[in-house]
């Protein structure tokens, strides 16, 4: 993909994962754009990414190439239990996810093993999640997770709903907004959603990757362009109302090649307001305005 960095460890000022150029942001998100710093969480991922063996690398890559004919890349992933992905810290997600008050049960969409969704989990009384890679949903149910369907979650509430990275990754992103919010807005909770941004959307396929068929339809070149757009010409018609937003890192342990690798990440909380009673006519105007 576009935009991946190889690292290769060493000495590296890592502040550049968190830079961002304010003034370029829409004068409504930079009052609630909040800029992070290499936390504590980070360091000790990117530390036990460079620790990793090169046996290891060497063993995981030829079994992967072995495995290569029958499944995905995030199975082969599971499988051997390499590729760890890492998005926020648990102090970070804290903070993100401040606004939700009631804190009863979250659904992590698209959780992989579940590493990520650790970092938060503990927030919440009851953790759900849904995967399309079998090997993944073993290892969330391992960790004690809720495994919900992919054709059927969006059928019950949640006092929160993440959705870290998938909007790039699936079909019908439009149609997932639009789960998320239709999920949270009985009791005014909170979303939680991670794009890497500039945006390049495609979809996984066993030995292959292909265009998403709807993708999302953010307008500018620069991240601080295409953040705005996301926020005010996709998120905020749908309902959605910012609390805050961030850059990040969004990493995953190496390989032969390289130690780990990191894509500019862009991580934003949203609020929907409760809705116990029928929607006004505005109410449903924002509905079927983003029906795709």
């Amino acid at each position: 993909s576009s935009g991946i960095n190889a690292e290769y460890g060493g000495a590296v000022n890592y502040s550049y994962w968190y830079e961002i150029d304010k003034t370029k942001l829409h004068s409504e998100i930079q009052l609630k754009f909040k800029v992070h710093y290499y936390d504590s969480d980070t360091q000790q991922f990117v530390q036990d990414a460079c620790n990793i063996s090169y046996f290891k690398h060497v063993w995981d890559n030829t079994m992967s190439i072995f495995l290569l004919p029958f499944v995905s890349a995030t199975s082969r992933n599971a499988i051997l239990n390499r590729g760890l992905m890492f998005v926020a810290s648990s102090l970070l997600f804290e903070e993100m996810l401040s606004h939700c008050f009631r804190k009863e049960s979250v659904l992590d969409i698209g959780a992989g093993d579940g590493n990520v969704t650790s970092k938060f989990a503990d927030l919440f009384t009851s953790v759900y999640a849904t995967e399309c890679s079998p090997p993944m949903r073993n290892r969330l149910q391992a960790r004690g997770y809720h495994l919900m369907e992919l054709d059927t979650w969006h059928q019950r509430s949640y006092d929160a709903v993440s959705c870290l990275n998938v909007l790039d990754r699936c079909h019908e992103p439009y149609k997932l907004l639009q789960d998320m919010y239709n999920t949270v807005k009985i009791n005014g909770g909170t979303v939680l959603i991670a794009l890497v941004l500039p945006y390049h959307g495609s979809v996984e396929g066993i030995n292959s990757w292909e265009r998403q068929r709807d993708p999302l339809r953010i307008k500018g070149v620069s991240l601080e362009e295409q953040l705005s757009s996301l926020i005010l010409d996709v998120l905020k018609p749908m309902g959605f109302e910012l609390n805050l937003a961030t850059k990040v890192p969004y990493l995953c342990t190496g390989d032969i090649q390289a130690k780990y690798y990191s894509l500019s990440d862009c991580l934003i909380s949203l609020n929907v307001r409760p809705q116990q009673q029928q929607p006004s006519d505005s109410d449903s105007y924002v509905v079927s305005n983003v029906s795709h």
